[in-house]
């Protein structure tokens, strides 16, 4: 060890006594004349940019220093790298800024990690995004950049990188928009991404909502199902029942376009891509009064509406369809959204189609005697009607977005779906052929825009376009026997303008005018071929049709003008309560009436913790549905949209109060809202009821109901549990004299749910419950005439539903700058396999071997067990 320090003593000494010794003296003497006067006095050269000595001054006097010093005194003072490249040759640079950066989201109100949050640096493109942790990672940054991190919902936040170098990864706290903790009273009111409003109304945002029993995916129209007061008697994502108002009541946009069919495979599967949809808002009640048009809830929901700053996509496959989207930047100012989702069960039947198709094709007929009780016989007890179908779906839609200017955003958006059906099936010497195809076209303008810092303008207008089409065959040995036919189309377009100005702090106002023009057309059409009296194509019968009658051909055709102004004071104080006070009026053409609808909508916290609410409102509707009641076996998609007009089909109105009471505290949320609701203008066509008079009759509904939620967050684990109960009275003197049970007449219904998130896996099992539906039983059925005499309408009920859900979803992936992740799950609805009835109907049919009439009772049992699996990849 001894020598090894002797020998670099020596080398060392060697080094320095053959470098040259100088004389300086420099005081305050700029760097370049430094530089300039020891190329002079040494032999060396050095290299360097203007603007890295620039500015650079030295003091220094010393009349023997060597260059070793010389140099080592010089980046001292300076800060700059002299690097010595050869025995002549140096070069001047600035030393490297450049670091790594890192980081963890969280949101500040649920501790929660934020995934996907967008971090970029600031003025470029370039960026990642968080993984499903919220963490984050750059390299290679200049540390005199910015970070800008934006996460949908949540106010941007601009960093230092020199304060998140990656020897420290902090935990950076995300806040809500401003403009959302104005509205939100509970975050996560059943899981993330669904949360509640001070105006009652429910956000649910895609990107951020977890799973939830039995769903893999973030679809709307199933996951609001969870919420206390909203249900599907049907099960489907398309039959959705708001308080007892049925789903032809609900008002529905798609980025500012009214729907009138909102679900794939006969409302099984909604028709619109969750992963464009950015966000939806559900009212059960207390709309403000731009909605109008519809007396039940309001579903209004939007894709993206800013134009992202990179471009990202994404495609995925579940048990029944695939898709893919794309969301282009197209510089700082636009981005072009495109989607498209297409069905493959026509070339490929999964587990998930099948039972699916089970629950839509398959009906079960029970053949009755004459005094309607049911035959036990092993061959026709139960017996399943056996056939076979084609059928596929698609949709797609594209938007555009621009952004002019920082107070403005103009989006137009396009929209079309489609469902394409031919089933045949054969129930003992008959062939029955089903088609069907229904189309939905949609395009819309939206321009919004703040001017003067306090008033807010909002330009929309809309074209939306429905057409279904739908035949019936029964044949008999290549023989037609019956053919039925039904085409409903409905033509919708408009505009609506308003103004908002804040005028004192907390208290601002909204004026508006809207119009539309509604054109509504329906065809019915049967024909017996081989009968006595064969219709003839050019005759057409008055609407609406005797029960009886076996041949007709009904058109109607009818057109709505609606001219429509409202206005809205809000005041919001800073403790987040609530005081709207609304009017609407409107005029109908079809009916020359002008309807106005005064709206109450108030929130008040009188604790931190517990706050007292209550609406009243009133409103109409112009347009409703018709269920066609005929004896085919399927009744595929049997409802009609028809105009109100001053003779038989009168405009609805409803008026509803209610009132309620929400605690929330240390992850404990208890809402409890009781509401009273009354409907006149019900039809016993708008009702389908099964023993419809020969003439059409009118009604009303009074509805009491009871929302209860009772929820507790501990950590990572959500339980919570969902209560309704809800007491529907139809009230048809022309049908029964005594008032009885709606048809959604659900007494209670309720729901358990759990959702666990562990690391990247998220787990949720569900059970739900609810009350069977009344049916009308039949008392007594003649064999010899075919007529059948019902007992007391609604008076007896199908069993008790109930099922066990559960699904699992598993994320995977990284975060690096191609931002490429994925997700896999599955989901298994009704694991027990528990089916019962969930609807009844009956036709009369002639037995080939006797000749006789016999009453089959058509059931449609619920869902079997239905797994679904989906795997999703995302860049």
């Amino acid at each position: 060890m001894k020598r090894l320090l002797c020998l670099l003593f020596v080398f060392g000494s060697m080094g320095a006594f053959g470098q040259k010794i100088i004389t300086v003296n420099y005081n305050g003497t700029s760097l370049k004349m430094v530089l300039l006067d020891l190329e002079s006095k040494m032999d060396i050269s050095f290299s360097y940019a203007e603007n890295v000595v620039a500015g650079k001054r030295v003091t220094l006097s010393s009349s023997n220093i060597t260059e070793t010093d010389l140099l080592t005194e010089l980046m001292e003072q300076t800060g700059l790298i002299f690097e010595k490249v050869s025995e002549k040759q140096v070069i001047i640079s600035k030393p490297s800024t450049k670091t790594d950066v890192c980081g963890y989201l969280f949101d500040s109100d649920t501790s929660t990690p934020l995934p996907y949050a967008t971090v970029v640096l600031a003025g470029t493109t370039n960026g990642t995004i968080t993984d499903e942790n919220g963490f984050f990672q750059i390299q290679n940054v200049e540390q005199s950049q910015g970070l800008l991190i934006e996460y949908v919902g949540f106010a941007d936040k601009t960093l230092k990188v020199s304060d998140y170098v990656t020897d420290d990864c902090k935990n950076i706290i995300m806040l809500p928009e401003t403009q959302s903790l104005k509205e939100v009273v509970v975050l996560a009111y059943l899981t993330t991404g669904i949360d509640k409003n001070t105006d009652g109304s429910f956000t649910l945002n895609n990107a951020k909502q977890g799973i939830l029993p039995g769903l893999v995916e973030p679809d709307v129209f199933q996951s609001i199902q969870l919420i206390p007061g909203i249900t599907s008697l049907d099960e489907s994502a398309a039959g959705i029942q708001i308080r007892g108002g049925s789903p032809d009541q609900n008002l529905i946009f798609f980025d500012g376009i009214k729907m009138y069919n909102t679900g794939h495979f006969f409302g099984m599967i909604s028709a619109f891509n969750p992963y464009v949809t950015e966000s939806a808002k559900i009212y059960k009640g207390g709309a403000s009064p731009e909605y109008g048009d519809r007396i039940s809830g309001v579903i209004d929901i939007t894709t993206d509406a800013n134009v992202p700053r990179k471009t990202t996509g994404g495609i995925g496959i579940n048990g029944t369809h695939a898709d893919g989207f794309l969301k282009a930047a197209l510089g700082e100012k636009a981005a072009l959204i495109l989607s498209a989702r297409r069905s493959y069960t026509d070339v490929l039947e999964t587990p998930t189609y099948t039972a699916l198709s089970k629950k839509v094709f398959q009906n079960t007929r029970v053949v009755t005697d004459v005094s309607g009780e049911i035959i036990d016989d092993d061959d026709d007890d139960i017996s399943e009607i056996l056939g076979g179908d084609s059928f596929f779906f698609y949709d797609t839609n594209a938007k555009l977005l621009l952004q002019p200017s920082k107070n403005d955003n103009i989006s137009i958006s396009g929209l079309l779906t489609n469902n394409d059906l031919d089933f045949f099936s054969r129930d003992e010497e008959d062939v029955t052929e089903d088609k069907l195809i229904v189309e939905n076209q949609g395009a819309s303008f939206n321009w919004n825009g703040t001017k003067f810092g306090k008033l807010q303008h909002s330009l929309k207008a809309y074209y939306s376009s429905f057409d279904s089409e739908y035949e019936n065959v029964v044949s008999e040995d290549l023989e037609i026997e019956e053919r039925n036919f039904r085409r409903n189309t409905v033509e919708d377009y408009g505009f609506d303008f308003n103004l908002a100005y804040e005028f004192i702090p907390q208290h601002s106002i909204k004026l508006g005018y809207q119009y539309s023009n509604l054109d509504v057309f329906f065809q019915l059409f049967r024909d017996e071929p081989d009968g006595d009296d064969d219709l003839d194509p050019d005759d057409e019968d008055e609407f609406p049709l005797p029960s009886s009658a076996r041949e007709f051909n009904v058109r109607r055709s009818n057109t709505n003008q609606a001219n429509s102004v409202y206005g809205e004071y809000i005041f919001r104080p800073q403790n987040k309560g609530l005081l709207s006070l609304g009017v609407r009026g409107s005029h109908y053409s079809s009916v020359d009436e002008l309807f106005l609808e005064p709206r109450v909508n108030i929130e008040y916290p009188i604790f931190p913790i517990i706050r007292v609410k209550g609406t009243a409102e009133k409103r109409y509707q112009p347009v409703s549905q018709l269920i066609e009641f005929e004896d085919i076996q399927l009744r595929l998609e049997n409802n009609i949209w028809t105009l109100s007009n001053d003779n038989d089909i009168p405009i609805l109105e409803s008026t509803q109060l209610s009132a309620g009471l929400l605690v929330d505290s240390n992850g404990w949320t208890l809402d409890i809202d009781g509401y009273v609701k009354n409907i006149t203008g019900l039809t016993s066509f708008t009702n389908g009821f099964t023993n419809t008079a020969e003439e059409i009759s009118q009604g009303e509904s009074d509805i009491f109901g009871v929302d209860v939620l009772l929820k507790k967050s501990i950590a990572d684990y959500r339980i919570w549990l969902g209560y309704t109960y809800n007491n529907v009275e139809y009230t048809f003197e022309a049908l029964q004299a005594n008032p009885f049970p709606g048809n959604n007449d659900v007494t209670h219904n309720f729901r358990i749910s759990n959702t666990l998130d562990v690391q990247n896996w998220e787990l949720s099992l569900g059970w739900s419950y609810r009350t069977g539906t009344p049916f009308t039983p039949v008392d007594s059925f003649s064999a010899t005439t075919g007529a059948i005499n019902f007992g007391n309408l609604n008076s007896r009920r199908l069993p008790n539903y109930h099922r066990l859900d559960a699904s699992m979803l598993y994320k995977f992936g990284n975060t690096n700058d191609s931002g490429f992740r994925g997700t896999f799950g599955v989901s298994f609805q009704n694991l027990y396999n528990r089916q019962i009835p969930i609807s009844v109907f009956y036709r009369v049919d002639e037995n080939p071997d006797t000749g006789r009439q016999e009453l089959d009772q058509i059931e449609q049992l619920s869902l079997g067990f239905m797994p679904n699996a989906t795997l999703r990849l995302f860049f």
